[in-house]
């Protein structure tokens, strides 16, 4: 009963939560907690019903949200998926597909997800493993072979099918709806310019959940400075979990752990990483977008303001001048030195947690990343740029009934139970029995707002999603300057490119 109580009241929590969420989507993301209601007048059973339905908890509720997708069969047709391999550690084939049961209970839930969908539908999954899927889906569309339903390729090389003119537009998918929690609306939002959406964001995606970036604190050392976890977590329900507070917090947690005077390795920081991906997240987590997109002004470069001046001067004086602050020497470094309980808080990718921290003995938890200042409406967050997006092939047109069923299955089951899987395993089993802890997953998951600029971040936009991290590295408050020396270049290019693109004039 106590579980069903604190379920009840996470409930409520997200209700809350969704209600003060911005009008560029979050709310929508949030639906789940109302997808189920009835509004008609129940009887004195479905009264009964109605009242279990609100003690549910968050894994509970999701199962119930129905897909509205036709019963349907296909005669055993294959759903054939191209993917990357392994890549950063990762094996992106094992987001469509894997071989058998194995106990591990992420490739348990993938295995048991695609069983469903085949005995559902009379399909036959399958995911072929390619170096190069961006640049592959060329070959085989210019070819006119439809060798593969979707594609799944890095978030940040979507320019290259784009460019070539190879994929279909999302919007076409007949049974493929946006709305629908396993859709990422933020980010396909942001991504749909002119009415066109050429790579999306579901949940079948996994790595659009494992790379996304949270802050992670040591239960145990945040005690060793004053602070508990319900500081935290009363910090951010209170609105006031800003980087400001960040700093406070963060700024006195030294301890010159092998007394030879000098800030070292060896020592412990309130907070540190070394300076690559985590340091774009810091303009999306303070409300900042690289560009927007309105069908009366079109494309327009939002980078540059008074606010990204001062967001860029606050963390070079907390990165270079703050004691408790230390910068790493190699990429994700700050998971080690987070497993080895030398820093009290680092911002990581949820994927440290059933990889690297896996057999950490020490406790921690997750919160999101601060806002700029208390007036923000929500937590915000992105993820490494090397999270999967599909691309629909202009190959995949005469089947786009069938492979839309199936794309919309495989993302409502992955929200339904794979997603939870990996919840549990990188929280160590709390997300379905801690109110609180789910309640922080689900905050920094409904605020994933993946800037559209870093699909084309290596292209027509000159770098410029990446101009906060470089000048983090580089010690370098001259923002100004810097963008004024791009902006020719990158004014024609986003013309060139994202206009021929997108068909704007």
């Amino acid at each position: 009963m106590k579980n069903r109580i604190m379920s009840a009241l996470l409930a409520a929590l997200m209700l809350s939560s969704a209600a003060a969420m911005s009008a560029c989507g979050e709310s929508e993301v949030n639906s789940e907690t109302t997808a189920t209601t009835d509004t008609t007048t129940p009887t004195a059973g479905e009264a009964a019903e109605e009242v279990v339905e609100e003690e549910l908890s968050d894994l509970e509720r999701r199962q119930r949200i129905p897909d509205n997708l036709p019963d349907q069969k296909f005669d055993g047709e294959g759903f054939r998926v191209m993917s990357f391999g392994t890549s950063a550690g990762f094996n992106y084939t094992t987001e469509i597909w894997v071989e058998e049961l194995n106990g591990d209970a992420c490739n348990d839930a993938v295995y048991n997800r695609n069983v469903k969908i085949e005995d559902r539908f009379d399909v036959k999954i399958s995911v072929t493993e390619d170096a190069n899927p961006h640049s592959t889906v060329k070959t085989f569309v210019t070819a006119g072979t439809p060798d593969y339903h979707i594609v799944g390729f890095y978030d940040y090389v979507t320019y290259t099918p784009v460019n070539a003119g190879v994929l279909m537009n999302w919007l076409d998918a007949p049974y493929v709806n946006l709305e629908q929690p396993w859709h990422n609306k933020l980010a396909n939002d942001g991504a749909t310019i002119n009415n066109k959406l050429f790579s999306i964001c579901s949940d079948l995606s996994i790595t659009s959940m494992t790379y996304t970036h949270a802050i992670f604190a040591n239960t145990g050392l945040l005690s060793d400075f004053g602070y508990s976890t319900d500081d935290l977590y009363g910090f951010v329900k209170e609105g006031t979990w800003t980087i400001d507070k960040m700093i406070e917090m963060t700024t006195p947690m030294y301890i010159d752990e092998n007394g030879n005077g000098k800030a070292d390795t060896n020592d412990t920081y309130g907070f540190g990483y070394q300076i690559t991906n985590p340091g774009d997240v810091w303009l999306t987590a303070f409300g900042e977008k690289v560009c927007t997109y309105t069908p009366e002004n079109g494309i327009e470069i939002t980078f540059m303001n008074d606010k990204t001046v001062s967001i860029l001067e606050k963390l070079l004086e907390y990165h270079y001048n703050c004691q408790g602050f230390t910068k790493l020497a190699t990429q994700y470094d700050e998971e080690t030195y987070f497993l080895e309980e030398k820093l009290v808080m680092a911002p990581m990718r949820f994927s440290a947690a059933y990889n690297k921290l896996r057999e950490m003995d020490a406790v921690y938890t997750m919160i999101p990343f601060p806002k700029w200042d208390e007036n923000q409406e929500a937590y915000y967050t992105n993820a490494d740029d090397k999270f999967t997006v599909f691309g629909l092939p202009l190959t995949s047109a005469p089947e786009i009934e069938f492979v839309s069923i199936i794309f919309e299955a495989m993302s409502a089951e992955s929200y339904k139970t794979v997603f939870p899987a990996y919840y549990d395993q990188a929280l160590k089993g709390k997300y379905s029995s801690d109110a609180t802890t789910a309640e922080m997953v689900e905050l920094i998951m409904a605020g994933r707002a993946f800037d559209f600029s870093f699909q084309f971040g290596e292209s027509c936009f000159q770098r410029l999603p990446y101009l906060i991290r470089d000048h983090l590295v580089n010690n370098n408050p001259n923002l100004a300057s810097a963008y004024k020396k791009l902006e020719k270049a990158l004014n024609k290019s986003m013309d060139k490119i994202l206009g021929k693109a997108y068909d704007l004039e």
